[in-house]
């Protein structure tokens, strides 16, 4: 399962969407705000918009998980059982 996170890592919908993902052991995508979430984790398993975090001025270095673009998402979507956003 692929969960697709775009809210911002301070917001209830945020914490509830992680914890589901983890608690599941899904692969889980941040985009949109959700990306300030992979700022100084430790989580290599996070897949982060590379579109986004440029847009929100986060540099390559700053972002822990694997960074990838548009159709490398549509990849994962297409590769997955199930996506939950």
């Amino acid at each position: 399962m692929l969960f697709l996170i775009s809210s911002a890592p301070d917001t209830k919908e945020f914490k509830t969407a992680f914890k589901m993902a983890k608690d599941m052991d899904a692969d889980i995508c941040l985009l949109q705000n959700a990306v300030y979430a992979s700022r100084g984790s430790d989580d290599k398993t996070l897949y982060v918009m590379s579109d986004d975090t440029k847009l929100r001025g986060l540099g390559e270095n700053e972002v822990s998980g694997r960074l990838i673009d548009y159709s490398q998402l549509i990849d994962l979507m297409t590769d997955t059982d199930k996506v939950a956003g």
